[in-house]
């Protein structure tokens, strides 16, 4: 297969990672679900992501310098991510180095015991 071919598999994958991600993680209220699947779902995208420019012929030299980026940029999702526990609404933290305190919906609070995903 060539680029050519496998780029509109990629797309259409993409896609549909896209439409299922929003009905899962935002139209869905169940937090525990949320917590359990989402870092799952993350990493998958990345690796799909991966995947598909090694597919399409990447030199292996490129495709080594952009793993550090996709992994940074999934550490960053699942860093960025938060679910209210009241609410169930999915958070995105849009400054990079705060956390959000309250919840933008219901304005619950967002605190947790600490942990890696206790958002």
């Amino acid at each position: 297969m060539t680029a050519d071919d496998i780029f509109p598999i990629f797309f259409v994958v993409w896609i549909l990672l896209g439409i299922s991600g929003s009905v899962l993680f935002y139209g869905r209220r169940d937090v525990a679900f949320k917590r359990k699947y989402f870092p799952w779902y993350v990493c998958l995208a990345g690796v799909l992501f991966l995947g598909f420019v090694a597919a399409m012929g990447v030199p292996l030299p490129l495709l080594a310098l952009m793993a550090p980026f996709v992994a940074l940029i999934t550490y960053m999702n699942l860093r960025g991510t938060h679910f209210c526990d009241a609410c169930g609404r999915t958070i995105i933290q849009q400054m990079p180095f705060s956390r959000p305190e309250f919840c933008s919906k219901c304005g619950a609070s967002l605190r947790r015991a600490s942990g890696p995903l206790s958002r």
